[in-house]
């Protein structure tokens, strides 16, 4: 059937290196990081931890990997802690993490020898999020067209019952920043840590067609050979980006970022591992070579769509 075309000896517990003195900061932050020293590392977006240089919070201990973890923030004070497949794994309260798990005031988290606690005093005392008037922004509501993708692991509640809690920790990790790399070289954004899956969009359009193509192809690729088993979706659509306070983060919605979640349940009803909708494979054009599907409908969309996989 043809498709549519488109013209990452151990130092003594708690050793960290040294880093600039940040200075304590106000009540109203909205949230920050305790290191093992006492001084707050205030935490506005994204945060990197590990043992190389080039990571936000840099701790030097052999037992903690070179990439080892990050706060993911999701705007609006909302962050998640993931383990990016560290060897000796990340533990929040003293219970190794999983998957990607949602931070609370006072939250201890520890990497190899070191504890750092998550503070977030005005989120817990007002029962919802809080953010510091100096850093709220509201950002602009825009309209526009981008890449949307949505990454799952296929079976995880089996998965857990399976595998070994230190295996399955340390290969959804991997999974985790595997993807991410790939999501990014090609331009992307990871954009939510959805449990056992992803959000990735892209909002600057790729000069060309060919990172999208050369990440499905890698994506494919791990498909081959990736534990945990996973799969994917990819569409193109026009969303809201904006609108709420980001601190950094976008905020994607409408109906195309629903018909991409839509997308994914159907690629399990239909048992392939990876499925393109039509603006998707219009926009690829002969780049990726995809085999239709046929039409099928999905929950809250009126009528049928064409799908494609590869």
């Amino acid at each position: 059937m043809s498709r549519p075309t488109e013209s990452d000896s151990d130092p003594t517990p708690g050793d960290y290196e040294d880093q600039p003195a940040e200075p304590r900061v106000a009540a109203a932050t909205q949230a920050w990081l305790e290191k093992p020293g006492g001084e707050w590392v205030p935490v506005t977006g994204n945060m990197s931890l590990g043992r190389a240089g080039t990571n936000q919070i840099v701790v030097t201990d052999e037992r903690v990997s070179r990439r080892h973890a990050t706060i993911h923030s999701r705007g609006a004070g909302d962050f998640w802690l993931v383990d990016l497949g560290s060897r000796n794994g990340t533990y929040l309260n003293e219970r190794r993490v999983q998957q990607p798990v949602r931070l609370r005031d006072d939250d201890r988290v520890r990497l190899g020898g070191s504890v750092f606690i998550f503070r977030q005093p005005e989120a817990a005392a007002s029962g919802e999020t809080f953010a510091g008037h100096s850093q709220q922004t509201m950002a602009e509501v825009r309209f526009d067209e981008c890449w949307l993708m949505v990454g799952d692991i296929i079976g995880s509640t089996q998965l857990a019952r399976q595998m070994p809690p230190d295996e399955l920790a340390k290969a959804m990790g991997q999974w985790f920043l595997e993807c991410r790399q790939l999501i990014e070289a090609a331009g992307g954004t990871m954009n939510k840590y959805l449990g056992d899956g992803f959000l990735a969009f892209w909002h600057k359009d790729p000069a060309t067609n060919e990172p999208i193509v050369k990440l499905t192809a890698a994506l494919r690729s791990m498909q081959q050979t990736a534990k945990p088993p996973f799969r994917f979706t990819l569409h193109r659509g026009r969303v809201f980006l904006g609108g709420a306070a980001s601190l950094g983060e976008e905020s994607l919605s409408g109906p195309e970022v629903n018909f991409v979640f839509r997308m994914e349940k159907l690629t399990s009803k239909l048992g392939v591992t990876c499925l393109f909708s039509e603006a998707a494979a219009a926009r690829l054009g002969d780049g990726a070579p995809l085999t239709a599907l046929g039409q099928h409908s999905l929950d809250g969309f009126e009528g049928a769509f064409p799908f494609y996989t590869a």
